[in-house]
């Protein structure tokens, strides 16, 4: 399943010039040119924790566009089923996708910064099904009645 920019801008609920300069400072995105650029769904939970990053914590995506491109790149083969039981770990040397169950034992020295996708992959799927139409079946006005065959 592939995302169009459209659906990517309304799932994260950001602007198209948000998503205009992330492409812009970020190399990995920018292979999402032409006229309907599409993403992955490991595209979309990348993008989805660059939005929290930058939202939340006011983290600039020109100022860790190498690890920003280092994250695109490592979840964009991936399903949303693996990547909600891993954790994006941003440390002095870049980024890494590291299993949740692993992440305390591998977290290495130093400053980190640790996020698990499981929540933005949960967000993700929650506003996929709010997204889609409900098929609501108009009421009957007026009762069935039974039809007897034959002539």
């Amino acid at each position: 399943m592939l995302f169009t920019q459209g659906q990517v801008r309304s799932l994260l609920e950001i602007p198209f010039e948000t998503l205009r300069r992330w492409r812009e400072h970020i190399p990995a995105l920018a292979r999402h040119k032409g006229h309907a650029p599409s993403f992955t769904p490991g595209d979309v939970v990348a993008l989805a924790l660059i939005s929290d990053l930058v939202a939340q914590y006011g983290v600039r995506p020109n100022a860790l566009a190498s690890s920003f491109d280092s994250l695109v790149q490592a979840c964009h083969g991936c399903s949303w089923m693996m990547l909600e039981t891993c954790v994006a770990v941003f440390d002095a040397t870049g980024v890494r996708l590291l299993q949740a169950s692993d992440a305390r034992r591998d977290l290495g020295e130093g400053l980190i910064l640790s996020a698990p996708c499981r929540p933005l992959v949960e967000r993700l799927r929650a506003r996929l099904v709010d997204v889609e139409p409900e098929a609501v079946q108009p009421s009957l006005q007026f009762p069935p009645v039974p039809v007897r065959g034959g002539r």
